[in-house]
Parts: C-alpha cells; structure tokens; sequence
C-alpha cells in the first residue's frame, strides 16, 4: 500500500472516530409527548391535533379555508412567537364573503334543472376553490346528521341523578365565562358542552361535589381538540380558585375519555350553522344573532335532546325573521334552505317558540354571562339590538306569558 492510501485510511478513521464521539456527546432531544405539547401556550411549529375516527370534518366547508390560512398565519410570523392566531371567526367574515344571489337559468346544467323551482346554487362562485371542498360539502353534512340520529342525547337525561338542570345551567353560564377569558374558539365551548352531557348521560355518580370538575375537565378536552394555541393546565387550575388539583383534572380527563369511548368529535349546531348561513345568503348581522340564541340554547336542559342541525335550522330562520322585521317567520325559510337542509318550517315551528322565550328570558337572568358576551362590538353588539324587543319576539312569546 502506499503511502498516500495509507494517509487517507488514518484520515477516514479518525474522522469517524471523532463523528462517533461527537454523536455520544451531543445531548439528546428528548420527545414531548402528545399531552405535553398540547399544553403548551407557545409553540414554535404549530400543529393541529389528529382526529379521532369519529370526529367530524371541522368547518362543514366554511370551516376548511379558514383553518388552512390560520396555520398559514402562523407558520408566516413563525419569528414572533409571542403572536397568537387570527381567530376562527374573524377569519370567517374576510375569507368567506357571502356571494350575491345568482341568476336561476334553465339552460345552465343538469344539476340545475333537476332542482324545484326557485332553488340556486349556494356553491357557484366557490366552485373553483379547492379550499372549499364543494364536492363533498353534501357527503360532509349527510355524514354529519347521520352520527346525531345515531348518538342522541336524550330527553331527560339527568332524571334521577344527584344534580339538577339548574346546576347545570349555573355550571355552563361558568364555562361560557371561562371560554371568553381564555378567547377561545367557538367551537370549542359547543363541543365542551356537548362532552358535557354526553358524560352526565352516561354516568349517573356525578354529584354537587365534582360537577364543576366534569365541566373544567370537559373544557380541557374541547380545548386540546380544537385550540392550536390552549391554556396551560394551571390555568385550568387557577379558574377553579384551587377547588381542585391538576391530578384530579386529569384524572377527570381520564375518565370521560374512557366513559366516551375517546368519541370526542361530535356534531355541533355552529357546524350546520356556518353551512346554512352560506345557503340563506344571511347577513353578518344576522349571522351573530344566529350565534347568539345558540348559544343561549346551550344553558337550556330543555333542548339538549334536539338535533344539532334542527337547532342550526330553527336559529337560522328566526335570526332572518327577526333582523328582516318580518312578522312571519316561515317567509324566511326560502325553497333553497328547504332544499339544502332537509327541513321545512314545521319541523322546527315549536323550537322557534322556545329560541324567543330564551331571548327575553336572558334579560332578566341572574346569569347573564351569554347576553354581556355578545354585547361586545365583535358580536355587533347584537344581544342589545332594538329588533329582538320587536313585534315578532312579542307575538312567539305572547302564549306563553298570557298563560303565566
């Protein structure tokens, strides 16, 4: 051998002796695991927790375009990590602008001829937009209304339990609170919720004493299923004024997970909503009112039992009503949404009555935390607006008060 060969050889090994030792010293990474990093309020590479198989798709198409950009938001200003997300509503107004009514032509399609009369196309001008998914929008809600036939909450389902749908009602106006001071997304209070009395449905033992820790541990889950940003679990903590530890929140956690069947995903009214406000061409404003007396329905024992979409339906048609002035609510209902919702009016006529009787009863409620919320000029202070003292709340309430 050489001696130039055999000067490369001593060069080879020691550089991969020194590689070796780099590798040996080099301190290891170690993995954060799924619940570490989902409690962490400032996270360098943003990711969107999985789904479970049972989740429904997030956005119903209006929800799509708007989580993209805001991971896009994010992964932009990736410098400031200080910065949080654009917040999912916010976004909705400028991403998803409600398009004008278009032309009914006979000779366009044959998607379109085969249509009742007086029905149009609510997807024409997003057609194009792959963000928007409009070929499978129709799959996405059959799928949808499919899980919440299969999967009720049924009525009365706190009969013969150690808690009361006025605890209950005193616990939600607490989340809601909660949810506002954590600035969380919308979705998550519904779906904190919904876990909510699916647990209680399910589980008969839970009493005075940690009914207010179903409900923070039911806030945690929502959070770490639809937050990219959530609070850390001392937050958690904190808001409970130290009640209760963070071992027993998680072990709360624990076991509504385990109860539920790790179904997290579920059907929600501000889903269907987003959907039919986008068929009904409704104004922002009339969209926050929609928002408003759904809200408002997730205080109320008395309608946990009814379908998310029928509720979506009912608050769809009374917000139109009512920001329209029309004394009729049944000349909102347009042949479209008929067509695209599945539901006529009297399928909803009755749930209408007792949206109203929500409304007025929020005024005089002695937990108003709903009714301050959408006081605030993000929600076009819409709780305050003159109209929902109008002739026609005063006509769909009127039975009930002669009656009292």
């Amino acid at each position: 051998m050489s001696r130039m060969a055999k000067l490369n050889d001593q060069e080879n090994s020691i550089s991969s002796r020194a590689g070796r030792k780099a590798l040996l010293e080099a301190p290891v990474q170690p993995k954060r695991a799924l619940g570490d990093r989902l409690n962490i309020l400032h996270i360098p590479k943003p990711e969107i927790a999985k789904k479970d198989v049972m989740a429904p798709p997030i956005g119903v198409a209006l929800r799509q375009s708007t989580a993209i950009k805001k991971v896009l938001i994010v992964k932009k200003d990736n410098k400031d990590n200080g910065r949080k997300p654009v917040r999912q509503e916010s976004l909705l107004k400028q991403v998803c602008q409600i398009p004008t009514k278009p032309k009914l032509d006979s000779t366009t399609s044959a998607s379109a001829t085969s249509k009742p009369p007086g029905v149009y196309d609510p997807d024409e001008d997003t057609k194009d937009d792959p963000q928007m998914v409009t070929e499978y929008i129709h799959d996405i809600l059959t799928y949808l209304q499919r899980i919440e036939v299969k999967y009720p909450i049924r009525e009365k389902f706190m009969e013969n339990m150690k808690v009361n749908p006025k605890m209950r009602f005193t616990l939600v106006s607490w989340l809601v609170d909660a949810h506002r001071n954590f600035n969380l997304e919308l979705d998550t209070l519904h779906l904190c919720v919904s876990i909510l009395d699916r647990f209680l449905q399910a589980n008969k033992s839970v009493d005075r004493s940690n009914l207010q820790l179903v409900g923070v541990a039911a806030l945690l889950l929502s959070s770490k299923y639809e937050e990219i940003y959530m609070p850390s679990l001392s937050d958690f903590v904190y808001i409970c004024d130290g009640a209760f530890t963070s071992q027993q929140i998680i072990q709360m956690e624990l076991k509504i997970v385990k109860c539920l069947d790790f179904r997290m995903g579920w059907p929600l009214s501000i889903y269907f909503l987003r959907r039919y406000s986008k068929v009904g061409l409704v104004k922002s404003e009339q969209h926050s009112l929609a928002k408003y007396i759904l809200e408002l329905a997730l205080l109320e024992y008395t309608l946990c039992h009814v379908r998310p979409s029928l509720q979506a339906a009912a608050a769809c048609c009374l917000a139109i009503a009512v920001i329209n002035e029309s004394l009729d609510p049944i000349k909102a209902w347009s042949p479209t949404l008929i067509y695209y919702t599945k539901y006529k009016y009297s399928d909803f006529k009755d749930i209408i009555s007792e949206f109203a009787q929500n409304i007025i009863k929020a005024k005089t409620c002695k937990y108003d935390m709903v009714r301050m919320k959408y006081s605030d000029a993000k929600y076009s202070k819409i709780s305050l607006n003159c109209k929902l003292d109008g002739p026609l709340i005063r006509k769909l309430t009127s039975p009930v008060l002669s009656k009292k």
